[in-house]
């Protein structure tokens, strides 16, 4: 019998009983789509976890925290050497090291003021780093910088404050009514620094240019009000402060503390550095490569397969639920070949006394029972994608009604990726064939005489 013809006599036999394939297909389908449904809530929470982390942070960055292990009078905190060897290392783009301003700074512009981190940077080495601007350019003399993205929403007048006014927003910054009618760009703002000397109080203020603004934080709840300086600026700081990085003389410190705030000798340190992986694919030698030198670091990757992990697991056990709800769903695949064979007794008699061989019987029933598998399979595909729009599309809506709050993204909680849908599809076919295995070897073993007196 040719495959066509084979095709063709399964077709008319599942005609004959309608209801009960019917049934059987909603079964498999209902198995199928339980099966996906639940496998693509895993698929969908690790894929907007995993979006969150990486929203803002680049994938081929490495922090570096200070080292492990040390030689004898070596500091622990990383320092122009160990920059030199980052920058000298296999596959290493850039390397951005920032040293803060260990004072309370306040920024100053007309009459508006606000405070600020100032950092201390090698532009150059950010911009290989990958630092975006929102306008301006990069600095190119010693009293340029940049400012953070909102710095100017930071500023305000002394007088607003004083007189008790709520100046400041759900979001830390300042209200509209209150902010200054421009922006910062191209102009000279004043960072003030105050220190104690001759048991008094005193303040200095350092004029610099505003020549380019970073880039908005890609979450909407973090502030930029980052100010970056030259060395040459830190230096004047310095200069008035008479400590390292500017840091405040307090008046209650020993004198030992004092003199170490203002001894000179101490050697530069950086507490943040970034070393940066030509790409991604890389990432993971040049972590390793850190850690064997002695580092503490930390990047995103490791953080992702720690999550891939936890989730693979997850993923694993809403699999196997669902999977045992297309078990199920095969007991009535395999009710319907065992009452499929029992019904067409007579026709299996007549195939086998006209020559048809064994093989081709049982090839007949498998390929039924896959038949009603497949499209039991492709209903489900179907459902499974529609239940998952919709419960993308009401999740928002329930938060909203149950908990009063208002996402501020949408989140994706069910995601069904492609080769999800086609293993589901390849493993109920493969359930629904094992399912009518049996019956298909029992149609094989029936007698020609007793089936065309039909005495089974």
């Amino acid at each position: 019998m040719k495959w066509k013809d084979r095709f063709k006599f399964i077709r008319q036999n599942m005609k004959k009983n309608k209801s009960r394939v019917f049934m059987t297909i909603l079964a498999t389908s209902i198995g199928c789509a339980f099966l996906i449904v639940l496998a693509s809530v895993g698929f969908g929470a690790q894929r907007f976890i995993v979006n969150d982390i990486m929203q803002d942070r680049a994938i081929t960055e490495v922090s570096v925290y200070g080292k492990q292990s040390m030689e004898e009078g070596e500091s622990p905190e990383i320092t122009k050497a160990d920059i030199e060897t980052f920058q000298s290392m296999e596959n290493v783009k850039a390397v951005s090291h920032k040293i803060q301003l260990r004072t309370e700074a306040d920024i100053l512009y007309d009459n508006y003021s606000g405070g600020s981190t100032v950092s201390v940077v090698d532009f150059q080495a950010e911009k290989q780093a990958g630092l975006n601007l929102s306008s301006g350019r990069m600095p190119q003399e010693e009293n340029e910088i940049l400012i953070g993205y909102h710095l100017h929403q930071l500023l305000y007048k002394e007088k607003d404050e004083e007189a008790g006014e709520q100046i400041f927003d759900q979001n830390g910054l300042v209200k509209d009514e209150y902010q200054m009618n421009e922006g910062l760009l191209n102009k000279t703002i004043k960072i003030e620094v105050e220190q104690y000397k001759n048991k008094e109080w005193v303040t200095e203020t350092f004029p610099v240019e505003v020549v380019g603004i970073m880039e908005e934080p890609a979450r909407d709840w973090q502030v930029s009000n980052d100010v970056f300086i030259s060395d040459a600026v830190l230096a004047e700081v310095e200069a008035f402060t008479g400590t390292a990085y500017g840091a405040t003389i307090h008046p209650d410190m020993k004198e030992d503390e004092v003199a170490t705030l203002q001894s000179e000798s101490q050697e530069r340190v950086y507490n943040d550095v970034q070393v940066i992986a030509g790409n991604m694919e890389q990432v993971e030698n040049l972590s390793r490569h850190l850690k064997d030198e002695g580092y503490h670091i930390y990047s995103v990757t490791e953080e992702l397969d720690q999550i891939n992990i936890v989730f693979a697991v997850v993923k694993t056990g809403l699999i196997i639920v669902g999977t045992i709800a297309l078990l199920i769903a095969s007991i009535g695949i395999y009710n319907t070949m065992s009452m499929a064979v029992t019904e067409r007794t007579q026709d299996i008699g007549i195939m086998k006394a006209i020559g048809g061989h064994p093989k081709m019987i049982r090839s007949i029933f498998l390929m039924e029972s896959g038949y009603i598998g497949l499209m039991g399979a492709f209903v489900g595909v179907v459902v499974a994608y529609l239940v998952s729009v919709g419960i993308n599309m009401l999740l928002p809506i329930v938060i909203q009604q149950v908990f009063d709050q208002t996402l501020e993204e949408a989140i994706q909680l069910s995601y069904i990726p492609p080769y999800l849908a086609l293993i589901c599809v390849a493993l109920s076919i493969g359930v629904a064939m094992l399912s009518g295995l049996k019956p298909a070897k029992k149609a094989t073993r029936i007698d020609v005489l007793r089936a065309l007196r039909r005495d089974v």
